[in-house]
């Protein structure tokens, strides 16, 4: 069988391997051809994964059984929309795959299905001051079909919506871009499986997020458990009635909720693996074999899908954290210490992200990632030791000898953990 991959960056490479491991022949779709994946796959395609005409060429070229991808958002309708065309599996219909990976259609079906979420317009090019009626500034505008933090930017008038817009139809697809009101905020992210219609609920993780004006929402760390876990049952019961609206039988979820003044809002869902590396530190948090049961829910094969309590077992007295850092603006010379920092106690993975000779800009979104690593232990306060010790070990450097690792203190524990 031939697993056809689409997406062949850091996000995928976890789940190319694993594809190996199981004795797949993987196909790789991916327009970079220096996507890291490529060193682990047996065939490659350079078609976007945008592009479900090329995507769907290469499917036929090669033979594809089955297609797939992790850890990214409009892959999945590329996915749903190749696999109907060419009668191959896919746990998605295109309507289905539309609904959460375009925010416009998402936002309509949040409104048809009472889901708490930010109010919103969808503005045209040609938009007039009146569709923006209702509401309030400071708005977050976005692309309709775009990923990774790209295009969203904080506004705080109709003028700055206007000197933006074709700047944010340049990371997409659509002619229309959503306007929304700011929801002063803590971001949470929902990570579950559907089973026979219903989530079971994997982690819910507090998603720490950096602005760099007017860019916002790019993620420095998740963390378990999440400041909000005394409220675990309206999460659940939110992520239910979401789950219920999709229409999904079986299959990855993942919603990013707000929590703020207002109660719960959901600001996105998609129905993938996260792209914050859930696929290596969910499988030991929670016994849940994520990367195993995607494979063969997309193959068609037998998932093992232990219950709602098995889970909540294995994931009581647990700590992690996700540090995903970024690094200054710069042309970057030097990094070392990751494997000194993967070897501490507690560490289950990490890496550098960006070869020598990036020339890092001024961060505006989560593309410009420069590495992570993933601690675990049995305190908050024993992970923000191994944390401060990894940030001790990591160099990254210019030619010059500056530091250009870049850490902010949000990225540890709250001390009242």
């Amino acid at each position: 069988m031939i697993l056809h991959m689409l997406g062949g960056g850091p996000a995928q490479l976890a789940a190319v391997k694993r594809a190996g491991e199981l004795g797949l022949d993987v196909l790789v779709s991916d327009f970079d051809q220096n996507a890291p994946a490529f060193q682990f796959c047996r065939f490659r395609s350079t078609a976007s994964t945008f592009d479900s005409e090329a995507v769907g060429a290469d499917a036929l070229k090669f033979g594809s059984s089955f297609l797939m991808t992790t850890g990214t958002d409009q892959p999945v309708l590329t996915a749903a929309t190749v696999s109907e065309k060419l009668g191959l599996p896919y746990f998605l219909s295109v309507p289905q795959a539309r609904m959460v990976t375009n925010k416009k259609v998402m936002k309509e079906a949040f409104l048809r299905n009472a889901i708490p979420t930010a109010r919103f317009a969808v503005l045209g090019e040609d938009f007039s001051d009146a569709d923006l009626k209702g509401l309030s500034f400071p708005l977050v505008i976005k692309p309709l079909d775009s990923q990774g933090q790209r295009g969203v930017m904080k506004v705080e008038s109709v003028t700055e919506i206007r000197a933006n817009f074709q700047k944010l139809l340049c990371f997409s697809r659509e002619k229309e871009i959503l306007a929304e009101e700011f929801y002063p905020s803590d971001e949470l992210t929902v990570n579950g499986w559907a089973v026979k219609g219903k989530p079971l609920v994997l982690m819910i993780t507090d998603r720490v997020t950096i602005d760099n004006g007017p860019h916002i929402g790019v993620c420095l760390s998740h963390r378990y458990p999440s400041l909000y876990h005394h409220r675990e049952a309206e999460l659940r019961e939110l992520a239910g009635r979401i789950t219920t609206m999709i229409g999904l039988y079986e299959g990855p979820l993942y919603f990013q909720i707000l929590a703020g003044g207002e109660g719960f809002k959901v600001n996105e869902i998609a129905c993938r693996l996260g792209g914050a590396y859930e696929d290596e530190f969910i499988p030991p948090m929670t016994g849940f074999p994520l990367l195993d049961n995607m494979i063969e829910l997309t193959g068609g094969g037998v998932r093992i899908l232990p219950g709602q309590g098995e889970v909540d077992k294995k994931l009581k007295g647990q700590f992690l954290s996700l540090q995903m850092f970024f690094a200054s603006p710069g042309i970057l010379a030097v990094m070392e210490g990751m494997d000194e920092v993967r070897s501490l106690p507690g560490v289950l993975n990490g890496r550098f992200l960006l070869p020598a000779g990036t020339e890092i800009a001024d961060r505006e979104n989560s593309t410009q990632r420069a590495g992570y690593f993933i601690v675990t232990g049995l305190s908050a306060e024993s992970l923000n030791r191994t944390i401060g010790k990894a940030y001790s070990l990591l160099r990254m450097e210019d030619s010059e000898g500056r530091n250009m690792l870049q850490f902010y203190e949000r990225m540890m524990f709250p001390h009242e953990s």
